[in-house]
């Protein structure tokens, strides 16, 4: 009897199913598909949202504020840095005698917060929390992956005045010769490469910073093993074409008041068969505002936009979607999908809104 009993057992338990194993994250295909972060409670999530559809995937959830988030893909978008920066907040923009009021508020820094980073798996639940480097003298510009999946940190030191006079600056065994500086402030930047607990040296150049033209730690070849990064998809700067036309009078209408030709001009992006006009201003550089229109042939401001000419703003389309949000910051996102130039997504609250990167592709999902 105790024989049978054993067999029994034996056989239960070799039809017993095996626990389920833990779904990886799909790679995204449709064009609205938003990678973005919002508070819940005393927490940060990162979400991958698909608003037509109305899905939302949570990729990681880290303790703190989501205020200073950015992020920096691996080329194929299979892991992520998330970094917290406290010094990267909201600001209005700029400021001119035709210029509106900024839409949003600015931001101001919070003295008490502490940075933070984690490299994220965009496949599979996996969040590292990521040591900053603590290197005396330089200042961390970015932080990345690369196609390899190793952990960069791109980092920034100042030139002393004495290596200036002297014409060259020694790092390392490296001595650099400053006489091709004429323009902006000489810096050296290295790119480091984490290694466990520890951080290693593996570049060093010479750049400039402090003027338009200054490329500071984009010089180095690091910078180019790096994927798409939040800040630079939120850059206020759209492809665009100067407007005319037919739209050219209606355009006129709503350009800020009293402004001139000097002031800014209208430029149009397609999206989804139409054309989107954006009040541009120029420096040294364009910059897109907030004043968005759309529609022919008398365009109108896009509903409830909530940005004005005096926000500086990134643009960004993806089929017949195109993305508002706040420069640099990606805060107060706006998806419209046209040709209706419909209002499909839109939060207040989000920060290092962009559309989920293109670079990623279905074969790229990590090994088990």
């Amino acid at each position: 009897m105790r024989t049978l009993c054993f067999v029994v057992v034996m056989v239960l338990a070799g039809c017993r199913k095996p626990a389920p194993a833990v779904l990886a994250f799909a790679v995204p295909t449709a064009p609205s598909t938003l990678s973005l972060l919002e508070p819940v409670g005393a927490n940060c999530e990162w979400r991958q949202v698909e608003p037509v559809k109305g899905t939302t995937v949570v990729l990681a959830t880290f303790p703190g504020t989501c205020v200073g988030a950015r992020l920096s893909f691996s080329p194929d978008a299979s892991k992520a840095v998330v970094w917290f920066d406290p010094s990267l907040v909201q600001r209005g923009g700029y400021s001119t005698q035709v210029s509106s009021k900024p839409g949003f508020p600015d931001e101001e820094v919070d003295e008490k917060a502490l940075a933070r980073a984690f490299v994220v798996s965009t496949r599979k639940p996996q969040v590292e929390p990521v040591p900053l480097p603590a290197l005396p003298g330089l200042t961390l510009q970015e932080l990345g992956v690369d196609a390899k999946g190793a952990v960069l940190a791109l980092l920034e030191e100042p030139v002393s005045d004495e290596a200036v006079k002297r014409g060259a600056v020694t790092s390392g065994a490296e001595t650099f010769s400053l006489a091709e500086i004429t323009d902006g402030l000489p810096v050296m930047v290295h790119a480091y490469r984490r290694e466990g607990a520890a951080w290693k040296r593996v570049e060093t150049k010479l750049s400039t910073t402090g003027w338009d033209y200054g490329l500071g730690v984009k010089a180095l070849e690091a910078h180019q093993q790096l994927g798409p990064r939040s800040i630079d998809l939120c850059a206020s700067h759209a492809q665009g074409d100067a407007a005319g036309g037919d739209e050219a009078a209606s355009l006129q209408q709503l350009s800020p008041r009293d402004a001139g030709a000097d002031d800014g001009q209208w430029i149009f992006l397609g999206a989804g068969g139409a054309r989107v006009f954006a009040w541009e201003i120029s420096g040294e550089f364009a910059h897109t505002t907030g004043l968005i229109a759309s529609g022919a042939p008398a365009p109108k401001v896009l509903p409830k936009l909530g940005f004005t000419d005096g926000d500086l703003v990134a643009l960004r389309t993806s089929g017949p979607h195109l993305l508002i949000s706040a420069s640099n910051v990606g805060t107060h996102p706006r998806l419209y999908e046209f040709p209706a130039g419909t209002l499909v997504f839109s939060s207040d609250t989000a920060r290092a809104a962009t559309f989920w990167p293109t670079t990623a592709k279905p074969e790229s999902h990590e090994a088990d």
